[in-house]
């Protein structure tokens, strides 16, 4: 820990800079973008009781407001695409996600806030039991074999939608067909998704860890039910570790 914030950057691009190689102008975007993420959080300390959440907030106002406009950009430039994903549509909730530690914490914090005793028991429970088979499977197997309802999912709705995690806000589809047929092969069949709207998330992840990394922190992404497993069953013991700059459960190393 404690790079540069730049290095940091370059390191968690990595990935996108190889994938844009013939576009050194995507390529400082890129690294601009997440830089001005970075940027935002100076000034955030984890002595405040709300550290995590002032991230997060932080982070998707930045995100929906990219998003939109990337989005808006490439509707004009193809007036064909549009948004296919609506209101109790589920299929993707079936998928493996990931999410970072602040926003793991901040859903704990809108349960304790929003649900009530009886159903926050039920949610626990049920994250619980599904994140049973990450310890003897390990990472790679738990994702590669992941497909089960989110325990959030409600009437095939979202549970947690204000606070849901970036990677589910990034995830859409302009045709529900793909979607369809991916979730009858459990996820075996790949939905098409555009690249730049894709990386948006990878954007602001890298300058929140950019930013964490500077005060000691590891802010890597992480498989969702594993983290939130361990969250939910222990929030102070585990903010305490996240502050300390422990790894999390689930957390996912950048090869």
């Amino acid at each position: 820990m404690n790079s540069s914030p730049e290095n940091v950057i370059n390191r968690e691009l990595a990935h996108l800079y190889a994938m844009f190689e013939a576009h050194t102008e995507m390529q400082k975007w890129f690294k601009d973008m997440a830089l001005a993420v970075c940027a935002d959080l100076k000034g955030l300390t984890p002595e405040n009781e709300l550290f995590a959440r002032m991230i997060v907030d932080k982070g998707v106002r930045c995100f929906e407001a990219n998003f939109n406009a990337v989005v808006g950009q490439i509707s004009n430039l193809d007036p064909t695409f549009q948004v296919a994903c609506t209101e109790g549509c589920s299929y993707c909730c079936f998928s493996h996600i990931t999410l970072v530690p602040q926003e793991a914490f901040n859903i704990a914090l809108y349960l304790a806030e929003k649900f009530d005793a009886s159903d926050f028991e039920k949610i626990v429970k049920a994250c619980v039991e599904g994140a049973e088979e990450f310890d003897s499977a390990g990472l790679q197997e738990f994702t590669m074999n992941y497909f089960r309802p989110c325990p959030f999912l409600k009437d095939n709705k979202c549970s947690i939608y204000e606070v849901r995690p970036i990677t589910c806000r990034n995830w859409i589809s302009h045709d529900l067909d793909p979607c369809i047929k991916s979730h009858e092969s459990k996820d075996c069949i790949a939905v098409p998704q555009n690249a730049v709207i894709m990386i948006q998330k990878d954007l602001i992840f890298a300058g929140q860890q950019a930013f964490l990394d500077e005060v000691g922190i590891n802010g890597r992404i992480a498989s969702f039910l594993p983290l939130i497993e361990q969250v939910l069953t222990d929030y102070e013991g585990t903010y305490a570790s996240w502050l300390s700059g422990d790894s999390l459960r689930g957390q996912i190393e950048r090869k």
